[in-house]
């Protein structure tokens, strides 16, 4: 009996502790993530199970989420004991960012408060088009990689990617339309293309320059880009000229004062060596942000358009103080009623590729720049190669500059320069307006016409062809030209090594020769010694001024030295000099002026092997510098005459002084003399 009565009482307490719980409910979800396209829904299941009673409104609410993220229901009624389950459909409209939000789940009823966490991952819309592209520091630099790349459309993120270690990106099924690319990385300007259309423009080239000052702000200006200031450009149609003015919006950041703005058609803009030929040329603001009204025509419009009109891209690119880079690509239709469209043209005459590859060192922020760069054209052959870079920023690496005549008497509408990988399929790079010559030198870089391309997808060590066709009334096609570019050029000082000491007054000056390393066939070198106490008093300049050539053997399809054989020579005063012949190729005698190591890759130059010195030897307990004036590396072309089609240059001389302060890209080594 008592203990009946015992678990009476426990059973009584246990119901009056139930009775004194208020009323609560729980909340859970079938699926705690969803990915959902822009413009479509997911959905994911709620349960909500009552406690102690629970009955009535429970309302929903999405926390956390963007503008245009919304939830439906906003609310269930709970009726029963058992568990409600509603389907949650989460709408994402079109405008909301590609991205993931963590967000959550909130239910409430009265003073009660549940959240249930739920990860939305944002997609783009698909397609079956890809857009590729690269970032790189310059018109013609290297590549930046680790650069967060933003895939824009009408405002709204649709995709993010980061550059790989060369600068490569790619948005891999995305669908038709008109992109807007954003590119941002810490130390780096910001930068922006607007109006890449997909699939037209597949593959799309970014310039990234380094900011000016890394706390400044990295957002680039925008521009506003009429006719006049209020009639819209893009979209028009326009006749031989086209009106322009180009505003910075004031109202948005951008770091003054600007830099530049660069005004193009049917193509992007920059600096004039890259951007300017013969026959073409672009517009450029100097620290403005209103160009004013202003218009395209002359060689600025020369080869571009059609008589019935043709669809083209004016193309705007402005840099602010920061260096944050706008570029616009604007549509327009452009009527050209050039009357040179109805001439029956020929085909251009003496085209030649010319590959020419730059080390940091050369940038113009560094190192003046001389008007012309004495080399070698071709086998005995010496002539000067064009080199005037004032406006090819620094770190710039590989262009390939394409030259060519156009005799006949009717004169073409326009030269399109056409590239190709195996000489079968073609893609045009470039078009240029056309033009005539009376003469066609023998010198390539004295040919009227030209045209560099700088594209970022150019490859050392792959062979390119290039052809011009005139265009008129037809087509006609040159013959083709080839190139294989050449790596990067580093020729090292070896002995005497810096702040070497008790070196004697008649040193040897021993110099790396990676000829063979990078696929060369000779490279050109000058060496400058200075004493140091007087400055620039220039002890002994090699050659007079003039440039030594080394070629190590590289057989028949090079330079025609046998290999494990070498060549040392140069053209002092204009007369052909050979220092060293282990071959006997061109001396009998085998002169070995200049020693060659071709096991280790070096050349030796004895001081005053030439006898241009100051004195017979140096002075005692005295300190000089020495450096390399001119050095570069180049390649023969056996299937056009061996003359030179590639160019690899370390260092030219600069237009004011060899000092080092001007040169700080450039090895100077120092040493002193012993007694």
């Amino acid at each position: 009996m008592r203990k009946a009565f015992i678990l009476a009482l426990l059973a009584l307490g246990a119901v009056l502790t139930a009775c004194s719980r208020p009323p609560d409910f729980t909340i859970s979800l079938s699926r705690d993530s969803l990915t959902v396209q822009q413009g479509y829904s997911g959905t994911t299941r709620l349960t909500i199970t009552p406690q102690n009673g629970f009955a009535g409104t429970v309302n929903l609410e999405l926390v956390g989420a963007p503008s245009g993220v919304t939830l439906s229901p906003s609310s269930v009624s709970v009726t029963g004991s058992g568990p409600v389950s509603e389907n949650l459909t989460i709408d994402v409209d079109s405008t909301v960012n590609a991205g993931d939000y963590n967000l959550q789940i909130k239910a409430t009823s009265g003073n009660l408060n549940k959240t249930a966490p739920l990860s939305l991952k944002v997609t783009g819309p698909t397609g079956t088009e890809t857009l590729s592209g690269m970032v790189v520091s310059e018109n013609a630099g290297g590549p930046v990689a680790g650069s967060q790349v933003r895939l824009m459309r009408g405002g709204t993120l649709v995709a993010t990617t980061t550059t790989d270690a060369q600068g490569a990106f790619t948005f891999a099924n995305i669908p038709a339309d008109t992109y807007r690319l954003e590119v941002q990385k810490p130390g780096m300007a910001g930068s922006f293309v607007e109006g890449v259309r997909v699939p037209e423009m597949g593959f799309v080239r970014i310039i990234q320059k380094p900011a000016f000052d890394a706390s400044a702000s990295t957002t680039p200006p925008t521009l506003v880009i009429t006719q006049d200031g209020s009639q819209p450009l893009e979209g028009g149609t326009f006749t031989n000229t086209i009106p322009f003015r180009v505003q910075v919006d004031a109202t948005k950041d951008f770091v003054r004062p600007m830099r530049y703005i660069y005004v193009a058609l049917g193509r992007t803009p920059g600096s004039a060596f890259l951007s300017n030929t013969a026959t073409s040329s672009r517009r450029i603001f100097i620290e403005m942000e209103d160009t004013d009204n202003q218009t395209l025509s002359g060689t600025a419009v020369a080869g571009l358009g059609s008589a019935s009109g043709e669809q083209v891209f004016l193309e705007v690119v402005a840099y602010d103080f920061n260096n944050n880079r706008s570029h616009y690509i604007v549509p327009i239709t452009f009527v050209n009623t050039s009357a040179t469209q109805n001439n029956t043209v020929s085909a251009p005459t003496g085209v030649a590729a010319t590959a020419i590859t730059l080390t940091e060192a050369v940038g113009f922020f560094r190192a003046g720049t001389p008007l012309n760069l004495s080399v070698p054209l071709g086998k005995g052959q010496v002539g000067e190669m064009p080199l005037d870079l004032s406006g090819v920023p620094e770190g710039s690496n590989l262009y390939v500059e394409v030259r060519w005549c156009y005799t006949a008497t009717a004169v073409p509408f326009a030269f399109d320069i056409e590239r190709s990988e195996d000489g079968q399929n073609w893609t045009r790079v470039g078009t240029v307006g056309g033009n005539r010559s009376a003469s066609c030198p023998a010198n390539p870089f004295n040919r009227p016409f030209f045209y560099r391309d700088a594209s970022p997808d150019l490859t050392p060590g792959q062979t390119y062809y290039y052809r011009v066709v005139a265009r008129g009334a037809n087509r006609a096609e040159s013959v083709s030209s080839s190139t294989t570019p050449l790596p990067p050029f580093f020729a090292p000082l070896l002995s005497p090594a810096d702040e070497a000491k008790n070196v004697s007054k008649t040193p040897d000056f021993t110099i790396g020769h990676p000829q063979l390393d990078i696929g060369a066939d000779g490279a050109a070198y000058n060496l400058v010694l200075w004493d140091t106490l007087t400055g620039d008093g220039v002890a002994w300049q090699t050659l007079a001024g003039y440039n030594l050539l080394v070629e190590f053997g590289t057989g028949d399809d090079g330079n025609g030295v046998p290999q494990g054989e070498a060549l040392v020579y140069g053209f002092p005063g204009g007369t052909l000099t050979v220092y060293t012949d282990t071959a006997g190729l061109t001396d009998p005698s085998r002169p070995a002026t200049v020693p060659v190591d071709l096991t280790q890759g070096t050349f030796t130059l004895p001081y005053n092997f030439d006898g241009y010195a100051q004195l017979p030897q140096l002075q005692s307990l005295r300190t000089y510098a020495w450096q390399l004036y001119v050095s570069y590396a180049y390649k023969y072309n056996p299937a056009e005459g061996y003359r030179v089609s590639a160019y690899s240059v370390q260092t030219w001389p600069s237009s004011t002084s060899f000092i080092r302060i001007t040169r700080p890209g450039t090895q100077v080594f120092d040493f002193t003399t012993g007694e």
